[in-house]
């Protein structure tokens, strides 16, 4: 399967700090593909990385076959075009309506017409089953269809990957299996690439094809669940109650 994103020995620092210590991995299309670790172990900063937020102190990271790091403004925002995000509270705007939120990307990066704009919204409302929410408020929404509202901004653009920081961060266990489930629906309708930060266990077993668990900013493994419990490595195996 061909790899979306390359990263090659990166190194990451805060003052002197090393937070990525020489990392190197390969995401793959249409995979989904989790980052865990350790608390302070790394994965929001490598995520940050990814997406372009933090510049690193060394090493490459390729994405869509384009080194990335030292890209000028212009040709990364074309890359970014191509990348959905989903942040952990879900970054809405309380003051505007639901389809206006989703609306914003296409708004900011086409010139599409308004009404056609509007059949877009729904049409991903629909995806992520919100078409009845259309025009409601973000304060009218549970935590839950807050996170789908965000969803559908994130895929507005028709992205070839998708990141994820923590998406079931304070959804109870049944919506964070529904949301687990839509992000399955969604890899299997849109062919995309899904890179999500979690620490969720339930989550992980259900939506991992593979995994990186990060150590102190370094890479310790990269595979499927089920290499992970044959390399019977302590830290990973404490952290899924393998041991």
């Amino acid at each position: 399967m061909e790899n979306i994103i390359e990263i090659n020995n990166l190194v990451a620092k805060y003052d002197t700090k090393i937070i990525l210590d020489n990392i190197s991995l390969s995401i793959k299309k249409k995979e989904i593909f989790i980052i865990l670790g350790s608390s302070g172990g790394g994965k929001t900063t490598l995520l940050k990385h990814i997406i372009g937020l933090i510049k690193p102190v060394s090493g490459t990271i390729d994405i869509f076959g384009q080194e990335v790091t030292k890209m000028d403004n212009d040709k990364f925002d074309d890359i970014l075009t191509q990348i959905g995000m989903l942040f952990q509270g879900g970054a809405l705007i309380n003051s505007m309506k639901v389809w206006e939120n989703v609306a914003i990307p296409l708004e900011q990066h086409t010139e599409l017409a308004p009404n056609i704009i509007r059949d877009l919204v729904k049409q991903k409302l629909s995806l992520v089953n919100l078409e009845h929410a259309f025009n409601l408020y973000p304060s009218e929404l549970s935590g839950g269809m807050k996170k789908r509202v965000a969803l559908a901004r994130a895929i507005a653009m028709d992205p070839k990957i998708l990141f994820f920081d923590e998406p079931s961060a304070g959804l109870d266990p049944i919506t964070a299996l529904e949301l687990d489930e839509l992000i399955l629906e969604l890899k299997e309708k849109l062919g995309i690439t899904l890179v999500i930060v979690t620490h969720e266990l339930e989550s992980i077993k259900r939506i991992a094809d593979r995994i990186l668990y990060l150590q102190k900013g370094k890479n310790i493994f990269v595979g499927t669940l089920e290499e992970a419990r044959a390399e019977s490595i302590d830290e990973i195996d404490r952290f899924f109650g393998w041991k």
